[in-house]
């Protein structure tokens, strides 16, 4: 399954400094392909297949928007944006769903667990990408 679909070129890289996102899918191709475009298209990019994984990354990696598949196993996409917005409070990512799942009931769950949007598999890069520019960039201390 292709989560991706592209009918342009990625978009040159934005001028400012690096949006961090990180992606959660656990369909390996799919995130790997996703990672792919959106470091072409010159976003920093943390992948995780699951969410302890995930978990781990916001160990190093503190997220401007996480892009989370709803249907991750063991604990879902929702599940997961509550325990980043506990481990990261203020700082926590915007929130944009990738699923499959795509009927208003799902898009409602999404909106009510706090999900800025959600987006059916294949996304189509240029309306994600419009998405991540639209977000603010989180502040994050410099050690």
């Amino acid at each position: 399954v292709r989560a991706v679909a592209r009918a342009t070129p990625p978009p040159e890289a934005p001028a400012t400094a690096r949006t961090r996102v990180l992606v959660v899918d656990d369909n390996v191709d799919a995130a790997e392909a996703l990672a792919d475009l959106l470091e072409m298209s010159g976003y920093e990019v943390a992948m995780a297949h699951d969410a302890p994984r995930a978990l781990q990354r916001l160990e190093v990696f503190t997220p401007d928007v996480a892009i989370l598949d709803i249907g991750l196993p063991e604990v879902d996409g929702y599940g997961l944006a509550a325990l980043i917005r506990e481990r990261l409070g203020p700082a926590s990512p915007a929130f944009a769903a990738l699923t499959g799942y795509g009927q208003q009931e799902d898009r409602g769950r999404s909106e009510a667990a706090g999900f800025q949007r959600h987006f059916v598999k294949p996304v189509q890069l240029e309306a994600l990408v419009a998405f991540l520019e639209s977000q603010p960039k989180r502040r994050r201390d410099v050690a």
